[in-house]
C-alpha cells in the first residue's frame, strides 16, 4: 500500500519519491516487497542491500536513487509496517458490545495480536528502527496513537485528562514492548503474553481513567 493511499501516512522515502516517475515508484515497492520477502526466506539473516536490488531486478543505480542503503530501506518498511498497522486498526470490527473501557481495551489487544501474526517475520526489522528512528517513523508511531486515541474516543466520554494522547502513545509502546518480546523469544503471541498485554495495558490506563466511562 503506498502512503497516499493511507490516512496520513508517510514514508522515509517518500520526499524523493515524487521526484521519481511512475517507474521509480514501481521499483520501490518491488524493493519493499523483495526485502520482506527474503527477510522471511533468510530467518533473520542480515540483509545487504545488493542482495535486495538483485532479486528485485532493480538496477544498482536505480535503487540509489531511492534508498540511501539498507538501513534506509528497513527503516521505510518499519514506517510501512506501522502505517498498515493504523489503517487495520481503523478497519477492524470493534462495534462488539462493550461494557467499558477495560473490554474495549482488550478488545484493541486482540486486533493488534490479530495483525503481528500475520506481520510476524517483518518485525525483525523494528528494532533496527528504533535506535535511530527516522522522522517518517516517528510519524508513523504518532498516527498509531491518533488512531488508538480516537477508536477510545468513538466509544466513551473522555474526561478532560491532561497530556491525554502521551498517555495513549506509552499504552501504543507497552502494547508493542510485550508482543516484540514475545515474537522474539516465542516466535509468536502466546496466550499468556496476550493476557499479560491485556492486564498491563488496562491497569496502566487506570491511571488515567476512572474505573466507569460514561459511553457515547
Amino acid at each position: 500500500m503506498l502512503a497516499e493511499d493511507r490516512p496520513g501516512g508517510e514514508t522515509r522515502s517518500d520526499r524523493r519519491i515524487p521526484k521519481l516517475r511512475t517507474r521509480g515508484r514501481a521499483n520501490r515497492e518491488r524493493l519493499l516487497s523483495e526485502a520482506q520477502r527474503l527477510i522471511e526466506a533468510q530467518d533473520g539473516t542480515p540483509l545487504r542491500f545488493s542482495d535486495v536490488f538483485e532479486a528485485a531486478g532493480v538496477s544498482r543505480g536505480s535503487a540509489y536513487r531511492i534508498y540511501n542503503g539498507i538501513d534506509d530501506l528497513m527503516q521505510d518498511l518499519a514506517s510501512t509496517w506501522i502505517n498498515d498497522f493504523v489503517v487495520h486498526l481503523r478497519s477492524v470490527n470493534l462495534d462488539a458490545p462493550v461494557k467499558s473501557w477495560q473490554q474495549l481495551s482488550d478488545q484493541i489487544v486482540i486486533a493488534g495480536v490479530d495483525y503481528w501474526k500475520r506481520t510476524a517475520k517483518t518485525l525483525r526489522v523494528l528494532p533496527r528502527v528504533r535506535v535511530n528512528a527516522p522522522e517518517s517513523y516517528r510519524l508513523a508511531v504518532r498516527d498509531m496513537t491518533t488512531a488508538v486515541a480516537e477508536i477510545f474516543e468513538a466509544r466513551f466520554v473522555i474526561p478532560a485528562i491532561a497530556n491525554w494522547h502521551d498517555a495513549i502513545s506509552l499504552y501504543v509502546q507497552l502494547g508493542d514492548t510485550i508482543f516484540s518480546d514475545s515474537v522474539r523469544r516465542d516466535g509468536n503471541m502466546s496466550a499468556r503474553r496476550v493476557d499479560e498485554a491485556k492486564i498491563l495495558l488496562s491497569n496502566y490506563l487506570s491511571f488515567y481513567l476512572p474505573a466507569t466511562l460514561p459511553p457515547r
